[in-house]
């Protein structure tokens, strides 16, 4: 569940990502019908434009909507980060801290580990 969850995730981070690749490679495979159909200057006889007028509106159409903010700015969101508290609030000790962590020994594991080590003689 997880994994699917993983899968679709990514497919709409890189369908966002590269929105614009998609649109130059649906109007490369698509040119000739494009320029057939949709083109401004399809009527004119010797045009160079070979649908490229589409593809310049629709890369244009892509930059407005991925720069318009949420519902056209229209709305304003607010978001409270701190609530007031109306009671004060007191933290008292659960155990006593002496109870809890014993004295450690530590001289006597160091004067062990010294009898034991040899250092390499160079």
């Amino acid at each position: 569940m997880k994994q699917i969850g993983a899968i679709v995730l990514l497919v709409i981070v890189l369908a966002q990502t590269f929105s614009k690749s998609w649109i130059v490679l649906s109007f490369a495979i698509n040119q000739r019908k494009i320029a057939a159909t949709l083109c401004e200057n399809r009527a004119k006889v010797n045009s160079s434009c070979h649908g490229k007028c589409y593809l310049r509106k629709q890369l244009a159409t892509q930059d407005q909507q991925a720069n318009s903010p949420l519902n056209g700015g229209k709305e304003k969101f607010e978001t409270f980060l701190f609530n007031e508290v109306a009671e004060a609030v007191s933290f008292a000790p659960l155990a006593d801290p002496a109870a809890v962590f014993p004295h450690y020994q530590a001289p006597i594991l160091q004067q062990d580990a010294a009898a034991i080590f040899h250092p390499p003689r160079a």
